[in-house]
């Protein structure tokens, strides 16, 4: 009997498989870490789609969750380093949930001056 012809070749009497690409179906089973990072921190509201915002350091990463989570906001921080690295100060990727991106953004236009101790520059603002 002849072997699936799509998933093994035959070259030289030694045989290779081929990886297969196959959509995943219903990816919403797999939850959050389908989509992020392992080892990261949530703000406790969840999304079905997650999308990189920011960049930020270390003390700005849990305050700002907390401003998206007063905000509505699903969000998501992870460390971009690898664990064992010391060559510069940890910082953290910041993902929204794509469903509530633009009031992320707003969110972020309102939060991040205080947060970085910068005036807003907003107009309007005095």
């Amino acid at each position: 009997m002849d072997p699936a012809p799509s998933l093994c070749y035959y070259r030289g009497g030694q045989t290779m498989s081929a990886s297969i690409s196959r959509p995943v179906q219903q990816p919403q089973r797999f939850g959050r870490l389908w989509w992020l990072p392992p080892g990261g921190q949530g703000n406790g509201i969840d999304d079905d789609a997650w999308a990189p915002i920011l960049e930020v350091g270390a003390g700005i990463a849990v305050p700002l969750l907390g401003a998206f989570r007063a905000a509505g906001v699903p969000a998501y921080a992870a460390s971009t380093q690898p664990a064992l690295s010391r060559m510069a100060a940890p910082a953290y990727r910041i993902w929204v949930g794509a469903s509530a991106y633009g009031r992320a953004e707003e969110s972020l236009i309102t939060v991040m001056p205080s947060l970085t101790g910068q005036p807003s520059g907003r107009a309007g603002d005095a």
